[in-house]
């Protein structure tokens, strides 16, 4: 357990530096716990996320943006050690970016046919965050709940690294970098089948987390990722992937989301906002 009067007064040390020299100030454990501040809660209560973002296909150098992607996510935290470990589940929506209407069927760029465009459910599942964290697991996706082979293979090989930058301050306002980069294996002496790298940076007031006590901090991110071509894409030798930006939040409850948001999850997955706990589990 951190030791909470070393941490606030080591924040309150870095708010009075400038920005770039807040490095400083966070150990890597006081940079891990306000992460988790900002993300989730550290004592353990149901915090609430979405997404907004435009994604893109990247082909030859000509990039063409094609869905909008809405998400949502509903996550429990809890300390593992050194670690933070987050049981969570997550919707995604891929909807026109001009109608707002959620795809049926999509033609790629260089594809010869339209593909269904499948729903998008995953958890609820354990990942672990930490400063610097690498490590592999082998995965048996095929339960209820779990991805589907639409996205990614149902038994694979997976290396993950997850990551928590250095917070700078500035304007009364605390940025945090956390970093994601996943790689999927069919078979690990051949290269990966599926990638991404996510790439957040969590914004929250600062004085929250200076000289409040509170184990979750609102707060708001932006976004960006790249990612490999998903099965359900069927983009066979075309050579390119993905790339994503947008913005979110954590809120306090399934209410507090984007109107929009809201209603995609009332038709395609109503238990996330009727009773997110039992659909966390």
């Amino acid at each position: 357990m951190i030791e909470r009067r070393s941490f606030v007064t080591g924040l309150i040390a870095a708010a009075a530096m400038p920005a770039h020299a807040a490095e400083h100030a966070m150990t890597p454990a006081e940079r891990l716990e306000a992460m988790v501040r900002l993300r989730g809660d550290t004592a353990g209560g149901l915090t609430f996320g979405w997404l907004d973002a435009v994604r893109s296909t990247v082909i030859d150098g000509d990039i063409q943006p094609f869905c909008r992607l809405m998400a949502a996510s509903v996550s429990r935290f809890e300390r593992r050690g050194d670690l933070f470990e987050a049981t969570t589940l997550e919707v995604a929506y891929y909807v026109d970016p001009k109608t707002g209407a959620p795809f049926q069927k999509f033609r790629f760029p260089g594809a010869t046919h339209d593909v269904e465009v499948p729903a998008y459910r995953t958890g609820p599942s354990k990942v672990r965050f930490g400063i610097d964290l690498s490590e592999w697991e082998e995965i048996d996706r095929s339960g209820p709940g779990q991805v589907s082979p639409a996205f990614a293979p149902t038994k694979a090989s997976v290396h993950l690294e997850r990551s928590v930058g250095i917070p700078t301050i500035d304007k009364g306002k605390i940025f945090l970098r956390s970093d994601e980069y996943g790689r999927v294996y069919a078979d690990k002496s051949k290269p990966p089948v599926v990638f991404y790298r996510e790439w957040l940076i969590w914004e929250g007031q600062a004085d929250a987390v200076l000289h409040s006590r509170a184990s979750s901090i609102p707060s708001t991110h932006s976004y960006s990722a790249l990612s490999s071509w998903r099965p359900w894409m069927q983009m066979g030798d075309i050579k390119g992937h993905t790339a994503e930006n947008g913005h979110g939040a954590k809120v306090a409850s399934p209410a507090d989301f984007p109107e929009e948001l809201r209603a995609l999850i009332s038709s395609r997955d109503p238990d996330v906002l009727k009773n997110p706990a039992r659909a966390l589990g």
